[in-house]
């Protein structure tokens, strides 16, 4: 059984799977996000398959949507759309606990998976980034994640043509042992 919980090994960032899509029959996934304090989300990206709705449970949580910041307390919430760059972070000295809601769920928690998974077993530099190309753009793929202010098109294509080639090399049979089946 796959733990419920995973830790970003460097930014001590927790992830939470409340609701999976194999418990939603697809429809979403629902995680629960811990991040410390002055933490880091993940660089300016969009996803152009899912919507992600922020909710915050505690403390404070910016999130950059298209050009604006937002500062969000207990109780608020904020959707990234389709095709909408956005990131998140915590710019305060205590923690944010938060819940994203992504719908549809993409394979978000495979990727999220496979990443920590990644770090854990030191197969990544230290700030979390795959040293395999074939790696990060399996992780890319699998989520849904296009990295803003660059070609989508261009990506897309990118990340599909390595993640092809990283299936016939069989770069990712090590990977499996991440999230219970096989890639």
């Amino acid at each position: 059984m796959l733990a419920a919980t995973v830790q970003h090994k460097y930014t001590g960032e927790q992830i939470t799977f409340i609701e999976t899509a194999a418990a939603t029959n697809g429809e979403h996934l629902l995680i629960e996000v811990t991040l410390p304090p002055l933490g880091e989300g993940p660089p300016l990206h969009c996803h152009d398959e899912f919507v992600e709705k922020f909710i915050v449970l505690e403390g404070i949580l910016t999130v950059t949507v298209g050009e604006r910041n937002y500062i969000l307390g207990k109780g608020q919430s904020i959707t990234a759309d389709k095709g909408i760059a956005h990131t998140f972070n915590n710019r305060h000295h205590e923690d944010v606990r938060f819940q994203v809601k992504l719908t549809p769920p993409s394979q978000f928690e495979e990727s999220v998976r496979i990443h920590y998974g990644l770090m854990d077993d030191g197969l990544t530099n230290e700030q979390g980034v795959p040293k395999s190309l074939f790696h990060l753009a399996l992780i890319l793929k699998l989520q849904n994640t296009l990295i803003a202010g660059k070609s989508l098109r261009v990506q897309r294509g990118l990340f599909s043509t390595l993640v092809g080639i990283g299936r016939l090399l069989n770069k990712y049979r090590n990977l499996e042992k991440y999230i219970g089946q096989k890639i």
